[in-house]
């Protein structure tokens, strides 16, 4: 769950997920090259989701990305004409039952240090505070983490996962389970963050009009390998979705300018 790496770089979390100060312009780039047959350019400020069927191979490549799992091809992130190592890679894996007895405050300090029977120092202290603050869950700072909602829970994991300012954020189905306002604040936390540190952010998901909404483009994964690549108008598609998930649609427009996909019949 995130990394337990200190950054030598260091952001003020205020500003994370605030839309005050401008987005990061940077030269981050996320390469996966043939990695079980999916290759994708991901660059610094994009956030990218992938869709497709239960069982196409989403979650496998969101692990394989994170080194979580064996897989041919490669995955390079370079920023600044470097390699960036594991350290600045952050994976929040899906929900699941949470045993833990720590609180709020001890688990996402855990992105941070290794011990959490050490005394932290003020500038470590701070950082936990203001990215509690920023997911607005700062309330729960004391509270054991087992006792929270789904939703809270995942902010929580997600605070875990900004703390250590990953410049490669991987979600894996973020927003499942969870109720609409929370699936709302997820996925703006992770297009703020994304937004305002530059990071390359790859997102598993299942709700289509959200990953329309959120993501700069789609990558769609039929059987393991991709079926179309680019920004959300060009990839959802009737006769695409009709291929992929088997499945009438009508894709239209809200009026404020959201795609909306209604699934007619299944084939």
């Amino acid at each position: 769950m995130g990394h337990t790496h200190p950054h030598d770089h260091d952001h003020h979390h205020e500003s994370l997920l605030s839309g005050h100060d401008r987005p990061v312009h940077t030269d981050l780039k996320l390469s996966i090259e043939n990695l079980s047959d999916v290759s994708a350019d991901i660059a610094g400020g994009e956030l990218v989701c992938v869709i497709g069927q239960n069982g196409c191979g989403k979650t496998t490549l969101l692990k394989a990305v994170a080194g979580l799992v064996k897989a041919t091809g490669q995955v390079r992130a370079t920023e600044n004409g470097k390699t960036l190592s594991n350290s600045a890679v952050a994976y929040v894996p899906q929900l699941t039952a949470v045993q833990s007895r720590l609180t709020v405050f001890e688990m996402v300090l855990l992105g941070l240090v290794n011990d959490l029977s050490l005394s932290v120092d003020a500038k470590t202290f701070d950082r936990v505070d203001s990215v509690l603050h920023a997911m607005h869950i700062n309330e729960l700072a004391s509270e054991p983490v087992l006792s929270l909602s789904g939703g809270q829970k995942q902010l929580v994991f997600m605070a875990q996962a900004f703390v250590s300012t990953p410049r490669v954020l991987l979600l894996d189905e973020p927003t499942s389970a969870l109720d609409l306002r929370h699936q709302l604040i997820v996925m703006q936390a992770a297009r703020r963050y994304t937004e305002r540190t530059g990071a390359a952010t790859v997102c598993v998901v299942h709700d289509l009009m959200a990953a329309a909404r959120f993501s700069d483009r789609l990558i769609m994964l039929d059987h393991g390998r991709v079926r179309a690549c680019g920004t959300p108008k060009e990839v959802l598609k009737p006769d695409m979705l009709e291929a992929v998930y088997r499945v009438s649609t009508h894709v239209g427009l809200t009026e404020p300018g959201f795609i909306n996909v209604v699934p007619i019949e299944p084939l």
